[in-house]
């Protein structure tokens, strides 16, 4: 095992340019862009293991290289509605087919999920090597609790953007940074789903749904929640709708419509009757929560 500083570089808007291109041209540009951020990588030392999809993962010898690669990164200009997203971790890492695996690995990929369009979140880790001058341009970010690790994570950013100009969803205190969801869990009486970023849940009464909900009023596939881009939504697709109320008791009714969630709360599906306990789904955020 060797200690690295570990970088996970990610494509923003890169599905979107599908949309826009032909397949064959939209994938010349990502792998152009890939090509470029392999180079800004080597320029500072660092070594690209690999690049796939659309991110890069690489790793460097100190903190201050694998910063000042990632803030190129995040401030180069990629085009009409691309950018990228990075996230940066240290630890051990193993390598081994060509490839390297560990605890940093995982957690850089984690604060990459978390990270915004033009941002880089790093742990401390990585911050507490930097020196001075660079801590002094990140924001403390609080900490958040990472799938399988015990303790919460401090998370520091550095962003392209301000900062404070980020929504605040709904069931979330005022907050000038705004939360950023790592993962969801979501009950119904005794079953449990938990969701990853790209994650979802179908609910419904077809047996194709995850969350199978047996009632006449309740849609064959009535609402989906998904976690994506840090951010857990539920989609209403049905005719009879659904009632979303948050831990703060504030009620929002949706019929074919989509709501962002953070906190705790519970979403009626097809009713209004709280005693109707197999048609509630009650979901909570594990959130990246901002010092106060």
């Amino acid at each position: 095992m060797a200690t690295a500083h570990v970088l996970i570089a990610d494509i923003t808007g890169s599905t979107s340019l599908y949309d826009r291109l032909s397949d064959q041209d939209a994938l010349a540009q990502i792998s152009t862009i890939l090509a470029q951020m392999r180079s800004i990588i080597e320029d500072n030392g660092g070594h690209c293991v690999k690049s796939q999809g659309d991110d890069t993962l690489s790793f460097f010898g100190d903190a201050e290289s694998a910063f000042k690669a990632a803030r190129s990164m995040i401030q180069a200009d990629w085009g009409e509605g691309l950018g990228v997203h990075a996230g940066a971790h240290c630890g051990d890492v193993l390598s081994q087919d060509s490839d390297i695996y560990g605890d940093a690995v995982n957690t850089a990929a984690r604060l990459a999920a978390l990270a915004k369009p033009g941002e880089v979140l790093v742990g401390d880790t990585v911050f507490e090597q930097l020196a001075a001058p660079l801590q002094a341009l990140f924001v403390s970010m609080g900490g958040v609790k990472l799938k399988g690790k015990r303790d919460a994570t401090r998370v520091h950013s550095f962003a392209v953007s301000d900062l404070s100009t980020q929504t605040v969803l709904f069931g979330m205190k005022d907050s000038p940074i705004g939360p950023r969801t790592e993962s969801a869990m979501l009950s119904c009486d005794a079953q449990e789903w938990s969701l990853l970023d790209g994650e979802s849940v179908m609910v419904g009464r077809s047996s194709d749904c995850q969350a199978v909900v047996e009632h006449p009023w309740v849609s064959r596939k009535h609402g989906i929640f998904e976690l994506r881009a840090a951010q857990l939504e539920y989609t209403d697709h049905s005719s009879s709708g659904s009632t979303v109320i948050t831990s703060g008791g504030q009620e929002y009714t949706l019929q074919r419509r989509s709501m962002l969630l953070s906190g705790e709360g519970m979403v009626l599906v097809g009713t209004r009757d709280k005693t109707v306990s197999s048609s509630i789904i009650r979901y909570s955020t594990n959130d990246l929560v901002p010092d106060q």
